[in-house]
């Protein structure tokens, strides 16, 4: 942490700027006050682990190369153990990470790996170093490896852990040692270092090895060979992997003529599927499990309905939110309807959008796609195999961070590359106008970029005289609607087909259309002359329409007497419940049973409830509970800082601090000069004060650390401390955390993480320790450390 704080405190202005753009994290809200706080975010795991997503493969095994030879090195030792062949690589990719502070240089010139990456597992495959772990052994036990190694160890541990550490540094004399044990001995070290640095404990060598540090046991049946021990066994001709940038995938050029008309013939096919898609989830609703995903029967009813795009399109469908799960099933949502509604280039965006936002592998598409619009205009990358190799090289935390996803980045690249075709981003393997919007992170300018690719819609239907439709082409919402209205759609594609049946056609009369208006907006659609089986069809469903007629009756009141039933339709009280007779000893009802019943009651009478099938009701009592409420989750979404002002800000701190600093001494200074001039009595009094107090205190005059000096001035003025750290508490509020700490008294706090995540704890027992309070935390259940300036309010719990 030393070497990184020095880092960002050398850092120009420059510099500065460009480290905390670069890594934003460690930036955020609550921004760092001072350039050792900056520091010590940027080496905090997260933050390491973010940044290590924009470090290339070359990168990756330069950082594991460092974890394996214990985390500091210099450069020329690196490019050693490294199969470097290409140098300036080498150099913009120290230069990379050293931009990003996950490398820093320390005095002499050699190079720091950032803490938490020093703690990678098993670097090139070899073990924990026995820098870790000699100082946790017994000095007898430390004496008893030390034989080994050196000729005559050292009285205290100290010095016997720096003896080893010091032999097993140098390969050469690791060799040397190992060269000298028994045959099995040797064999068994020689193939822990190439296969592995661990072993099951099976036979007397492993023990006698464990007993001279030759192995360290990690579990009581397994052991590992240190990482120092395992590197000087490859031998001096052993190099680490040190990978170039893959070739460039582009084997052509695509003209825009074609790129367009690629992309408008797979984009309309596309919104032909989810028209039928909707439309059948419309129809027939699709049956969930209880975990909310499509049974696999309705998976495949539906894919025998729409096509194999079903697979394909279902999760971006709902993703873009025009389906949606109720009571157990997937159907239309609202949004549905508007997008029906709406012209092809706004359907496509909304497509388009659903797609890149579905979770399902976001990081490889986003990756994908962003590469590929990086290229030249109409570049063509149609080789998956390569496309994917490129982007395994480029990010490979983000794409392939383990074995099995560098096996499948393949496949996953073929899918979404396929995908990114259906949905305009991509044709012919070049990116259209759609990708480059996406790839931009702004998307306002997604519908003009769809409205490329979708052709215009077309506003005429031909009628023929099999009681067909046909719209070449994408039709217009509105036209789309009024054939889904009368007609049941075919097919969809280049081509969208409707076929008119007097089923259709009574749809569309109880919906309130009158059989000439539909005649007429029919023919104003048309290319030419309504064919007369259309209009035989049309009027013959309306001269059939209505024949027989249903009325609506929410329930029904029974009884044997007439007179009793007479009765009720007369009374004033119950005309809210409309009823009317329908039999002699039958009457209707407007409202439900439930509520009949309470009427009835309510006026007096003794009314009876009726199952469907005519049997007796049996009442229950119906039991209200409440729903549960849902756990508050905090969340925060923190802007990216400004850079430029975070500087200026860090900057001037540092510059006070050090203006404070140097005035703190000359006050001191000039302090001295005026006791030195004081009457000599007055001197000798204050001398023999000052050796009194020295006799009595024995820390009196002794240097003291920064960290001992806050510590003393908690447990000496604490509402000093909390003063100063506090600036967001009010007055009240402060008198509330110092109470706390005075009695232990049980608080609820605000806090802000170092991440900036927003948290509400229940603390007690606090104790103020320099400028942070340890107390018993109730969420976690354990003692939790409390940084005072990250304390955003205080009330008693």
């Amino acid at each position: 942490m030393d070497h990184l704080v020095a880092h960002v405190r050398g850092l120009d202005r420059d510099a500065l700027a460009a480290l905390i753009a670069a890594r934003p994290d460690a930036a955020a809200w609550p921004e760092p006050r001072t350039l050792t706080d900056l520091a010590q975010r940027l080496g905090a795991v997260h933050s390491v682990q973010r940044a290590l997503g924009r470090v290339n493969r070359a990168g990756l095994q330069v950082a594991e190369a460092m974890a394996a030879l214990g985390g500091v090195a210099t450069e020329e030792r690196l490019s050693q153990l490294l199969d470097v062949d290409d140098v300036e690589l080498f150099a913009e990719t120290l230069a990379t990470l050293s931009a990003l502070a996950l490398v820093v240089r320390a005095e002499d010139g050699s190079l720091v790996l950032v803490a938490p990456l020093r703690l990678l597992a098993e670097p090139l495959g070899l073990g924990v170093r026995l820098g870790g772990v000699l100082p946790l052994l017994t000095i007898d036990r430390l004496r008893a490896i030390a034989q080994l190694w050196v000729p005559s160890p050292a009285r205290r541990k100290d010095d016997v852990v720096e003896q080893v550490l010091a032999a097993v540094a140098d390969p050469a004399r690791v060799r040397e040692v190992v060269a000298g044990l028994p045959p099995d001995v040797r064999e068994l070290l020689h193939g822990l270092a190439w296969n592995g640095p661990r072993a099951a404990t099976f036979d007397r060598s492993y023990h006698w090895c464990v007993e001279r540090g030759l192995l360290t046991q990690i579990s009581w049946d397994y052991v590992e060979l240190p990482g120092e021990i395992g590197l000087a066994l490859r031998g001096p001709d052993y190099r680490a992997p040190f990978s170039v940038p893959q070739p460039s995938p582009v084997s052509g050029v695509v003209s825009a003529e074609d790129l367009i008309a690629a992309g408008t013939a797979a984009v309309t096919q596309t919104l032909a599927d989810t028209e039928r898609l909707l439309e059948f989830c419309e129809r027939t609703p699709l049956a969930t499990t209880k975990a909310g995903r499509v049974t696999v029967r309705e998976t495949k009813r539906a894919e025998k309905a729409v096509g194999g795009a079903f697979g394909a399109l279902l999760p971006v469908v709902l993703a873009a939110g025009l389906l949606g799960t109720s009571e157990g099933d997937v159907t239309l949502t609202e949004r549905a309807d508007a997008w029906r509604d709406a012209e092809p280039a706004s359907r496509l965006a909304t497509l388009a959008a659903g797609w890149w936002e579905s979770p399902d592998d976001v990081v490889l598409r986003h990756r994908l796609v962003s590469y590929l619009a990086s290229l030249p205009e109409g570049a063509r990358a149609d080789d998956v195999d390569a496309v994917a190799a490129v982007l395994s090289w480029r990010h490979p935390i983000a794409v392939a961070p383990t074995p099995v996803d560098q096996e499948t980045v393949a496949a996953r690249a073929a899918v979404a590359l396929s995908e990114a075709e259906r949905f305009g981003a991509v044709a012919l393997g070049a990116a259209t106008p759609v990708a480059h919007v996406l790839a931009s992170g702004v998307l306002d300018g997604l519908v003009a970029a769809a409205g490329v690719l979708v052709p215009e819609p077309v506003a005429v239907v031909t009628f023929q005289s099999d009681l067909s439709a046909v719209v070449g082409g994408v039709p217009a919402g509105w036209l789309a609607a009024l054939l889904d209205g009368v007609a049941e759609r075919e097919a969809a594609g280049a081509a969208s087909i409707w076929r008119f049946s007097p089923a259709g056609v009574r749809g569309a009369l109880d919906r309130g259309v009158d059989a000439d208006a539909l005649l007429a907006e029919l023919a104003q659609v048309a290319t030419g002359d309504l064919p007369q089986a259309l209009e035989y069809l049309v009027r013959d469903v309306a001269r059939r329409h209505g024949h027989v007629r249903v009325a609506p009756a929410a329930s029904v009141v029974c009884a044997d007497d007439e007179a009793l039933l007479a009765e009720l339709v007369a009374m004033k009280s119950l005309q809210a419940l409309r009823l009317r007779a329908v039999a002699p000893t039958v009457l209707v009802s407007a409202a439900d049973p439930d509520e009949t019943l309470a009427a009835l009651r309510a006026a007096g009478y003794a009314p009876t409830g009726l199952t469907e099938g005519g049997g007796a009701m049996v009442e229950r009592q119906v039991r209200r509970r409440a729903s549960a409420p849902q756990p508050w989750t905090p969340h925060s979404e923190n802007p990216p800082p400004d850079a430029e002002a975070l500087t200026d800000r860090l900057l001037s701190a540092q510059e006070a601090t050090a203006t404070a600093a140097t005035a703190t001494a000359a006050t001191a200074t000039a302090a001295a000069a005026r006791d030195a001039a004081a009457d000599p009595a007055a001197r000798r009094a204050a001398a023999r004060g000052s050796a009194a107090r020295e006799s009595a205190d024995p820390w009196v005059g002794a240097p003291r650390t920064a960290a001992e000096a806050r510590a003393d001035l908690a447990a000496r003025h604490p509402d000093l401390v909390v003063s100063r750290q506090t600036d967001t508490l009010t007055p009240h509020e402060r008198e509330i955390l110092l109470d706390a700490i005075e009695t232990g008294a049980a608080i609820r706090i605000d806090y802000v993480s170092a991440t900036g995540r927003n948290t509400s704890r229940v603390i007690e027992k606090a104790e103020l320790t320099g400028d942070a309070v340890i107390a018993w935390c109730h969420l976690r259940t354990a003692e939790r450390m409390f940084v005072l300036s990250r304390i955003q309010g205080v009330e008693p719990a």
